[in-house]
């Protein structure tokens, strides 16, 4: 597998700047290669073993023309606005529910063909350890800039379409998100993610969010449709004075996906909350591995993981929480639950605690299991068939973690998604 970098420098030709910057990357990237289990951070996901032998001839996606989504993806019955992507590019945005003047989006594309407009993102475009992230910056070409203005809360959810077609087949496919939300400002946000065919690519995103002070940004992400892809995505968020950042996670469709999320609290009083499922069977593999940094005193964090997992399938949780020295008053707790079905499955949990200063609260717990049999045995004494009872005690154990969410709307449109799924997976 030899990605070859001249094809995609070719038609992707920009100004002096970012094409040394984007060549440094990948010579850097080449030097590394895909990550491997020698690696800390991917013990437990060797992706260069699984992406060698998955895919023979991995190419560089570099189409720009011709990119036509299918409208049928389009969510039904939930009033939203849409930001509009067909394998990594950026084709369309409709705010017409909102107040536009508070509302500036721009492609990546176009960003990256103004020198002054680059400068304004250049420094997130530094050289370092992960060779996934380094690819990113040397391929990706397009995306999207969100920028929410101070004091406005938007009103209605903002779903950004992630959509893939047959061109993604045996792709790589690099993107990047940045959004930054004023002062004061709301939004909730569900990514969500299609595929139209059931084609093998390997989707490679890099987010990065500022949420400035007193500004609360809920963000779901929702890879429910089974398909055969392959998948990481890396959340960079830097939480401002009194702010709140909220991550909702439905893991339950793809081959393969890597999540992490790695999150600042600059301020007094800002917080983050991480939450989610992840619901596997067949041979899916998925982790989440998350970094809360409390970096500031009186700050709060939270993270609630629920895994069931069937067949051969295998899941991750790496949680870590970092206390600085200065973060005096620190709330953080962390906690992941799992439930194998199947002799065949895995699970890993690696949760941590790093602390540095004395007047903190603190905890993490893990634990990993099959059903109760004792309850499983009661249900069925009350007439219930053992399929029943195992399907209503895996519903009570992942509905915890649904129930902190804490839009009632996206609540109820998750809790739709989740059923439907769950309904269709042989417990």
């Amino acid at each position: 597998m030899n990605l070859k970098f001249e094809e995609f420098q070719k038609s992707n030709l920009g100004f002096k700047e970012l094409d040394n910057i984007r060549i440094k990357c990948f010579k850097s990237f080449e030097t590394q290669g895909f990550p491997t289990k020698k690696q800390e951070n991917w013990k437990y996901t060797d992706i260069r073993n699984i992406i060698s032998n998955n895919f023979q001839d991995l190419k560089i996606f570099n189409k720009n023309k011709d990119l036509h989504y299918n409208n049928e993806l389009l969510i039904k019955d939930f009033e939203h606005n849409k930001i509009i992507l067909l394998n990594g590019r950026f084709i369309e945005s409709n705010f017409t529910l909102e107040d536009e003047k508070k509302i500036k989006i721009k492609s990546l594309k176009t960003i990256f063909e103004n020198k002054n407009d680059f400068d304004k993102i250049k420094n997130y475009f530094e050289d370092e350890q992960n060779s996934l992230v380094l690819l990113n910056h040397a391929l990706t070409n397009d995306g999207i800039l969100l920028d929410i203005k101070d004091n406005y809360s938007f009103n209605k959810p903002l779903v950004v379409y992630n959509f893939f077609d047959k061109m993604a087949e045996n792709k790589i496919i690099n993107n990047k998100f940045f959004i930054s939300l004023g002062e004061k400002s709301n939004l909730a946000l569900v990514d969500f993610y299609r595929c139209e065919e059931n084609i093998k690519y390997f989707n490679n995103t890099i987010h990065n969010y500022n949420i400035k002070k007193n500004a609360t940004f809920k963000k779901f992400s929702i890879n429910d449709s089974l398909d055969n892809s392959y998948n990481y995505n890396s959340v960079k968020i830097k939480s401002y004075e009194n702010s709140v950042f909220e991550n909702f996670l439905l893991s339950l469709g793809p081959n393969l996906i890597k999540n992490e999320i790695h999150c600042n609290l600059l301020e007094d009083f800002s917080s983050c909350f991480v939450n989610g499922i992840m619901l596997l069977n067949g041979d899916q593999h998925h982790e989440l591995k998350t970094n809360i940094n409390h970096k500031h005193e009186n700050c709060k964090s939270s993270q609630l993981i629920k895994s069931v997992l069937l067949d051969k399938s295998n899941g991750t949780y790496q949680g870590k929480i970092y206390v600085d020295k200065r973060a005096q008053k620190t709330n953080g707790y962390q906690l992941s639950k799992a439930l194998l079905l199947s002799e065949n499955s895995e699970f890993n949990s690696k949760p941590e605690l790093e602390i540095y200063a004395d007047d903190v609260k603190c905890s993490h717990g893990s634990t990993t299991g099959s059903i109760d049999e004792n309850a499983i045995f009661y249900l069925m004494s009350r007439g219930l068939s053992k399929v029943q009872a195992s399907k209503i005690i895996v519903e009570g154990f992942l509905n915890e973690a649904i129930e902190t969410i804490t839009d009632p709307i996206i609540k109820k449109f998750v809790s739709k998604l989740f059923n439907e799924r769950i309904n269709k997976v042989n417990l």
